[in-house]
């Protein structure tokens, strides 16, 4: 009776099973009430928790701040906290950003970051430039706006009649490019079709580009080919079209790098980052913006008109502070890379499984693809919910993984993506990849009973 009532108070992804109640987090595991121990793959949700769990010096951090204030009327306000650290915010940012800001959520973020391209262009005086262009299969923020701009088909479905459907074009996508295509070849036909969509929709009312440095949850932490952000930097500037980094998950060292663009060569305007911004400690997103966006809201000073109850919140700027001092004492964005690059070569061993059709990644954010047949690349039937059997699996033997369907179209697609603690040791990583060897070999034997 008590079970069932806890249970029925509480809105969870799955309505159907119980979760196991966690009592505390240690290190790189998580520890349930029966005492169970499960190394956390996913570090969060999905690339959240980079320095672990039980940081009692960031926990510390946040109890001193509080114990002075917690919330500002930022209207009338500021703090020496908040203003040191926005200011190391703009340090840690590709050199030639200016002014940043914090939020709470990676939603907040990217749709201030869309935000301030909008008004950007007002006092440029463009106010007919409006519509953002994103990609198919990504993901952007669980607001109505951020649904629209972003292309996860399955969560927009639900909200289809609300939804202006912005201009979206293909991903980039190197393992499921046109069969007989070079990669060039296909990097030349992803730039064209951008370069034709903002044709199509009218250059003079198209406002930014938003993308992921490497595709996140909805992919499976799938890169982009080789020269593509590079084109599609240089259509921008041609358009006169602002370039919108969505760094939630791929920021502060997830990719090897601060932010996950400077691993293509590349520049945004705006760059939205948030998860491992405050380590999992403290809900905490932020925008960073460049000198060229700044600069009419400086000479016309003009505010920004994105402001939240919780923005630049002093709390959030004291964990913050102290995550930059941890990341960069204990050397986390080197090992980050280091750490990747091992764990790459560790997961190319589940290529003996057949269904493994790729394993992709950058640093510690990687993603294998499973597919059906690996020479066809044909994905399994959507019924049959293969990436999550294979998490709930994972989660039963003590590992924890980050399971997601639509890699292909948006519907169909299985994949796995993987983003352990920046702390994370090689031993620990062989375990990751034993139980998901361990786990595709049962899911394996259960295909071929299914498939007779």
């Amino acid at each position: 009776m008590i079970k069932s009532l806890i249970h029925s108070m509480i809105v969870c992804p799955d309505m159907t099973k119980d979760y196991p109640k966690i009592e505390y987090g240690s290190g790189v595991y998580l520890y349930d009430k029966q005492g169970k121990r499960y190394l956390d793959g996913a570090a969060g949700s999905s690339s959240v928790s980079n320095l672990g769990y039980g940081r009692q010096e960031i926990i510390a951090a946040a109890t001193e701040q509080m114990s002075k204030v917690a919330v500002l009327p930022t209207h009338a306000f500021s703090a020496e906290v908040v203003e040191r650290y926005l200011d190391r915010l703009v340090n840690f940012a590709p050199e030639g950003f200016k002014r940043a800001w914090t939020v709470m959520s990676g939603t907040e973020a990217v749709e201030n970051a869309v935000k301030l391209a909008l008004q950007y262009h007002q006092l440029m005086g463009e106010p007919n430039r409006y519509k953002i262009i994103s990609r198919w299969n990504t993901y952007h923020g669980n607001s109505v706006f951020m649904l629209d701009i972003g292309g996860m088909k399955a969560r927009r479905e639900a909200y289809s009649k609300w939804l202006n459907n912005f201009p979206h074009i293909s991903p980039a996508y190197s393992y499921r490019k046109p069969e007989g295509m070079t990669e060039e070849e296909y990097v030349l036909s992803l730039l064209k079709e951008f370069e034709n969509t903002i044709i199509e929709a009218d250059p003079e009312t198209v406002a930014a580009f938003v993308a992921e440095p490497v595709v996140a949850a909805a992919m499976g932490a799938v890169p982009p080919p080789e020269g593509y952000f590079k084109g599609i930097r240089r259509i921008c500037d041609k358009y006169g079209i602002l370039f919108v980094s969505d760094e939630i998950l791929s920021g502060f060292g997830r990719t090897g790098k601060n932010f996950g663009i400077s691993n293509f060569g590349v520049k945004p305007d705006i760059i939205a980052a948030g998860k491992g911004i405050s380590g999992g400690y403290f809900p905490l997103s932020a925008v960073i913006a460049s000198e060229k966006v700044v600069t009419p809201f400086v000479d016309t000073k003009s505010p920004f008109l994105g402001g939240h109850t919780f923005a630049c919140n002093p709390v959030g700027a004291a964990v913050g502070n102290c995550v930059l001092d941890i990341i960069e004492r204990e050397q986390l964005i080197q090992r980050s890379k280091e750490m990747g690059d091992i764990f790459l070569e560790k997961l190319r061993g589940l290529y003996e499984y057949d269904i493994v059709g790729d394993v992709r990644g950058v640093g510690l954010q990687c993603g294998i693809e499973l597919v059906q047949d690996r020479e066809t690349k044909e994905p399994f039937p959507k019924e049959l919910l293969l990436s999550k059997k294979i998490g709930e699996r994972s989660i039963q033997k003590g590992v924890v993984l980050y399971p997601g369907r639509g890699s292909v179209d948006g519907v169909l697609g299985d994949h796995i993506m993987i983003t352990p603690p920046f702390i994370i040791d090689e031993e620990q990583l062989e375990t990751i990849v034993s139980t998901v060897k361990d786990c595709i070999e049962e899911v394996s034997v259960e295909l071929k009973q299914f498939t007779k």
